[in-house]
């Protein structure tokens, strides 16, 4: 299947938030009908070649508008959007040669939509298009207008219409489901002996852990406070949730709950962690019921924050980590799209 949605974006500040952004987009979308140049272009590809072959397909184009994208400048103070060879130029230029659709997202530390005079061609066929914001502390409101647009210009999310990308996942599905009866019928068959093997080998993360999340920036989670989360492990699938976390004096919340004061006149003093995801293989595959005990585990999940009230998150991201080989301590990163970045954290059974 060839990319519908292709991410354009300036390197040198616009990276984590493109990577964010696609993330988020695959989830609903499958990575299939995702470009992101990162991610989709193979060791020893020409970058531009392949680029431009993306752009020839007549995709959505998604032009990640921050600071530097309009604003960089060489190392002789000239503006990069002024050089022919400007890749973020080039990519633009191929799009509205091949008449994709282009969105220009405002991002964080952009004001307001640039006068046509401050631009060359062809970025100054941006301010013909309809613009969108997508910034990092209203990330929740921002992505949910640009997916009503997506939505709006056809594009197929994941199970809604039965296409390739739904078609391959649910193959793989029922790829894994037949091998994991199978494996289950190879241990019934083999008797009580085998039964007991079985039971030798279940791995069960079920309980009640700490959760420690790093600073930003920090490479411990050690010093940081701890908070209490249930999780409950059931086969491949897990989820964490936790009680209610006072963030009244957490500075990185700050910002935001001035935001929450000044948008819902209420204050916001606590939030809920919830994560839903798998537990998986070095090898990346589902567990079935037998593990070997001392197999090292992957733990994914993706994360919302919400408000006692419950209702949409207030923040989303994902998590992903190694259980360690006695099942009592996880260690990982956790993404979170109002940052834009990773933390560093670690998770140890309680008691």
């Amino acid at each position: 299947m060839t990319a519908r949605l292709f991410i354009s974006y300036r390197a040198s500040d616009g990276a984590d938030k493109a990577t964010a952004l696609a993330r988020d987009l695959e989830e609903l979308y499958g990575d299939e009908q995702i470009f992101l140049d990162k991610d989709d272009l193979g060791a020893g590809v020409p970058w531009r070649a392949e680029v431009a072959r993306t752009l020839q397909a007549r995709p959505i184009l998604l032009v990640l508008v921050t600071p530097d994208y309009l604003g960089a400048t060489d190392a002789e103070g000239r503006r990069r959007i002024d050089d022919p060879r400007d890749p973020t130029r080039i990519e633009l230029a191929d799009a509205l040669a091949a008449n994709a659709h282009i969105v220009p997202l405002m991002c964080d530390g952009v004001p307001a939509i640039p006068a046509s005079a401050d631009l060359p061609p062809p970025f100054d066929q941006l301010l013909e298009r309809t613009w969108r914001r997508l910034r990092a502390y209203d990330w929740r409101e921002d992505f949910a207008r640009l997916v009503r647009d997506l939505d709006g210009l056809g594009l197929e999310r994941l199970g809604a219409g039965g296409g390739a990308a739904t078609a391959a996942l649910a193959a793989a599905a029922r790829r894994r489901r037949l091998v994991v009866g199978a494996a289950g019928l190879a241990v019934v068959t083999a008797g009580a002996g085998g039964w007991l093997w079985l039971r030798s080998r279940q791995r069960d993360l079920s309980g009640r852990w700490r959760v420690r999340i790093g600073a930003r920036g920090a490479t411990t989670a050690r010093t940081a406070d701890a908070m209490l989360v249930d999780v409950v492990h059931d086969g491949a699938t897990i989820r964490f949730a936790s009680g209610p976390v006072d963030i009244r004096n957490d500075p990185d919340w700050r910002d935001y709950r001035a935001f929450w004061r000044q948008r819902t006149g209420a204050d916001l003093t606590h939030v809920l962690y919830r994560a839903d995801g798998e537990v998986l293989t070095q090898s990346g595959e589902p567990i079935g019921a037998a593990v070997e005990r001392g197999a090292l585990l992957r733990v994914t999940a993706a994360l919302r924050v919400l408000t006692e009230a419950g209702g949409e998150p207030i923040d989303s991201g994902s998590f992903r980590g190694t259980v360690e080989d006695d099942d009592r301590r996880i260690r990982g990163r956790l993404w979170l799209n109002s940052e834009q970045a990773e933390r560093v954290v670690e998770l140890r059974r309680d008691g």
